[in-house]
């Protein structure tokens, strides 16, 4: 005698095959590759702004040194290098001295100088799309003792922005 459960099974033996129309294949892979697209165009991406910065930031460090030096010569010449008065902070010929020692394209503006230790306390420089901007531990009285290394003391920040709207007057 047969089982209920067996007359269900009747005429279906063996292995049953669905068919997978085209178009579901078809939207599958286009979702798949315009996922691959948007990760690999985020990667790359992510990887040339972060390349650009570690090189604005390695300018931005001969700058710095640029700004001792000519700091130093201006020093030796009974003048300074830093004039508040001026848009980038610095005397008239000293921004084009800072260009020759650094060899470096980008724009300086000063915002602080320390006239007893002839040094930097805050700048800023632009390359491009990107800002770097230097602050000092001396800046404002702030003194950091954990700060041994000459090259890295201070506060750096690097900066990548886009020009979202620009407006001149006419």
């Amino acid at each position: 005698m047969a089982n209920a459960s067996d007359n269900n099974i009747e005429g279906r033996e063996g292995t049953i095959f669905y068919r997978r129309r085209i178009g579901d294949w078809i939207r599958r892979y286009i979702i798949e590759l315009v996922f691959i697209f948007l990760v690999v165009g985020f990667v790359i991406t992510t990887t040339v702004i972060t390349a650009g910065a570690r090189k604005a930031f390695r300018e931005a460090k001969d700058v710095r040194m640029a700004l001792k030096f000519v700091g130093t010569q201006y020093y030796g010449m009974n003048s300074s290098i830093y004039d508040p008065s001026k848009i980038n902070g610095m005397t008239d010929g000293a921004a084009d001295d800072v260009a020759v020692v650094s060899t470096r394209k980008g724009e300086v503006i000063l915002y602080a100088w320390d006239e007893k230790e002839n040094m930097p306390l805050k700048f800023e420089y632009r390359k491009g799309l990107y800002t770097v901007t230097y602050i000092s531990d001396n800046f404002e009285g702030k003194v950091s003792e954990d700060s041994n290394s000459n090259q890295m003391m201070g506060h750096w920040d690097v900066t990548y922005s886009l020009k979202i709207l620009n407006y001149d007057s006419e």
